[in-house]
C-alpha cells in the first residue's frame, strides 16, 4: 500500500513543481542568477562559461549574461550549483555594493 501512496505524492509533487522549474528555467541570451558554493566559485563558472558578470547576487551569487546559446549548460559545466531566469536583474542592480 505503500508504493501506490508514495507514487501520488511524487506525481502530486511534480505536477507542483513544473510550472515553477519552467518559470525560472534559464532562456538563452537573458540574464541568469547563477549560485555557487560563493561568489568566487560563481565567478568562476562564468569566466570559464565565457560569460559577462552583471552584478553581485548576494554573497553566494552573479547575475551574468552571455550571447552565445547554451551558456547555462556551461555554467552547470564549470561547477554552477543552480542557474536560474535573472528576469531582467543585470540592468537594475549595480556592479558591487559598498561594504
Amino acid at each position: 500500500m505503500a508504493r501506490p501512496v508514495g507514487r501520488s505524492v511524487a506525481l502530486v509533487l511534480g505536477a507542483l513543481l513544473a510550472p515553477v522549474v519552467l518559470v525560472l528555467a534559464p532562456r538563452d541570451r537573458a540574464s541568469v542568477i547563477v549560485l555557487a558554493a560563493s561568489s568566487a566559485g560563481a565567478a568562476e563558472a562564468v569566466t570559464l562559461a565565457e560569460g559577462a558578470i552583471l552584478a553581485r547576487f548576494g554573497e553566494f551569487g552573479l547575475v551574468a549574461r552571455s550571447d552565445e546559446p547554451g551558456f547555462a549548460a556551461r555554467l552547470y559545466g564549470a561547477g554552477a550549483m543552480l542557474v536560474i531566469d535573472g528576469a531582467g536583474r543585470g540592468g537594475c542592480l549595480p556592479q558591487s555594493q559598498p561594504s
